[in-house]
């Protein structure tokens, strides 16, 4: 259980702890920090979190989430100084952007499936750009976000507007389609179109994946993590036989290979 109190305590004491190493008195390191110097780090942070998050340790991701709070509390403090905006309109916003986003929680309002609920969540986000200055495309998805991650948020959003594959069939005939393409340009050796068919498989790839309500990032990431450590394995195993994969030959290399093959 939260006590506001006491929580609300730690909160102010973070917050000052970050205003007095920014003030002249604090540390010259934190004095001489931007938003644009400051930004690296924030997302060193946040990559720190989302492998504590993957390790499932609660003593590491307790302290990545530490780290993480004090960067969103030092940036909001850089903002504070040129008093653009406050930790309190930080917080307000959230706190009515997700009231607002959550009609069916917050304003007794129900609805008919999952996929009403998630249309219904466009609709409101659309309104809420709708009133701003600098209005948001739907598919305005950040450029610094993982490649899959942020091809996956568009396909997501895409669809959303009701831009979407009518069926699962007509999205494995595109990826057999792309595949083909890809096979075919590969071996007549064009770089420049094996380079486009590959996005455009891969982006099929996403599309698959969203469909079937799977994260394609952490798909590659656990399949990049199988392939380091059977080879790790297999170089275990070719070490044991006084021999370096180097030596090998591709047919030698393979059978090392099947052997580090986890068993069903």
């Amino acid at each position: 259980m939260i006590n506001p109190d006491e929580t609300g305590k730690k909160f102010c004491e973070l917050l000052e702890i970050i205003a007095l190493l920014r003030s002249p008195e604090g540390c010259p390191w934190d004095q001489k920090q931007t938003v644009q110097t400051f930004k690296p780090y924030l997302i060193e942070e946040t990559h720190e979190l989302s492998e504590a998050l993957d390790n499932d340790d609660p003593n590491q991701i307790r302290e990545e989430l530490g780290d993480l709070f004090f960067q969103l509390g030092f940036i909001n403090q850089l903002y504070e100084e040129r008093d653009i905006f406050s930790i309190d309109d930080v917080l307000q916003s959230i706190i009515d952007k997700m009231i607002r986003r959550h009609p069916h929680v917050f304003a007794g309002k129900t609805f008919a499936s999952y996929d009403e609920m998630s249309k219904n969540w466009a609709r409101v986000k659309e309104k809420e750009n709708s009133k701003k200055e600098n209005k948001t495309y739907e598919l305005d998805v950040p450029k610094s976000l993982p490649a899959l991650t942020r091809g996956q948020k568009v396909a997501s959003r895409a669809a959303r507007t009701g831009f979407d594959w009518p069926d699962m069939q007509s999205l494995v005939e595109k990826l057999s389609d792309d595949f083909k393409i890809l096979t075919d340009n590969t071996l007549e050796g064009n770089k420049k179109e094996i380079e486009k068919n590959m996005g455009d498989l891969l982006f099929s790839l996403v599309n698959l994946g969203r469909k079937c309500e799977v994260n394609s990032e952490e798909c590659l990431k656990r399949a990049t993590n199988r392939f380091i450590k059977r080879f790790k394995l297999m170089e275990e195993l070719i070490s044991a036989k006084n021999l370096t994969i180097g030596e090998l030959d591709s047919e030698s290399q393979l059978k090392f290979w099947a052997k580090t093959k986890p068993h069903p």
